[in-house]
């Protein structure tokens, strides 16, 4: 068979042939051009989804387009990319996080699908009616059982109703302001992210490095103005309650009195839920 035939047993190019009336001296004076675009196309036969996409660019593809001037090159979308792309729309409206690609596809609705743990649906169900109410969840049980990724289905929610959020690994976070302690622009940015988001997520509150410097000049002015603004706060946490103020109170002399104004908006911002259950990892 050759390639004039081969190229022409393709479906989509049969059909642009077809639509512009074009014949084989077309194809034989672009052979270049509608073999590039035939391997791409071939790539993409039997496609089960981005997961399992063979295009050089994920969820792309070579494709050629007929106009006065002649044959026009490009990279398109494909339908799985498309419908992607439709799904992350709401991430325009993260102002600061750390959640992946993957994290976004997180939807709130769906986390009870095969889930038989009581523990479980009764701490979802608390987080759903929290959805609505004025404070915000602290929510908190060992590591594995699902905190963080029940919480990530609570941030799409609100991003996707237009709301400003911010997801923040704690321990990360804090790692950041420290490797950017003489970057005054960026520190000030991000105060203003977290002071003023609509809803914010602190993820893994706890497990951060403790100092005075952190809990009086970075956690404690968020935490203030969120309090006083009445700002929907959520926080995860390895540690339960009183595990959480043993470990505040732990910290150097100088940074007692931030510490407990910490825990003291903490529990203004939010109500305990305790998710118990063995690890879901």
């Amino acid at each position: 068979m050759s390639d004039i035939e081969r190229i022409k047993k393709q479906p989509i190019i049969r059909r642009f042939l077809d639509v512009h009336h074009l014949d084989d001296s077309f194809i034989q004076e672009n052979i270049i051009e509608m073999l590039t675009w035939q391997e791409y196309l071939k790539k993409c036969e039997g496609c089960l989804g981005l997961s399992y996409c063979r295009q050089p660019l994920k969820g792309h593809r070579y494709q050629l387009s007929f106009t006065e001037d002649g044959l026009s090159e490009s990279y398109g979308m494909c339908s799985y990319m498309r419908e992607q792309e439709k799904m992350l729309a709401h991430v325009k409206n993260f102002r600061y996080t750390h959640m992946s690609t993957d994290d976004y596809l997180i939807d709130l609705k769906t986390l009870t699908q095969g889930m038989t743990s009581k523990q479980y649906l009764e701490a979802y169900a608390k987080v759903v009616r929290s959805l609505s109410a004025k404070k915000g969840i602290y929510l908190c049980g060992q590591a594995g059982v699902g905190k963080s990724y029940l919480l990530k289905g609570v941030a799409n929610h609100f991003a996707k109703q237009g709301k400003t959020v911010c997801f923040v690994k704690v321990p990360v976070w804090i790692a950041e302001c420290r490797d950017s302690m003489k970057d005054t622009q960026w520190r000030q940015m991000n105060m203003a992210q977290l002071r003023w988001a609509d809803v914010v997520i602190f993820d893994d509150i706890g497990a951060e490095y403790i100092s005075p410097w952190t809990l009086n000049e970075i956690v404690f002015p968020i935490l203030d103005v969120r309090m006083e603004q009445k700002k929907k706060t959520y926080f995860t946490s390895n540690y339960q309650w009183p595990e959480l103020e043993s470990r505040y109170a732990a910290c150097q002399k100088e940074g007692r009195v931030a510490a407990n104004r910490i825990l003291e908006r903490i529990r203004a911002l939010s109500d305990v839920v305790l998710l118990m259950g063995t690890s879901l990892r």
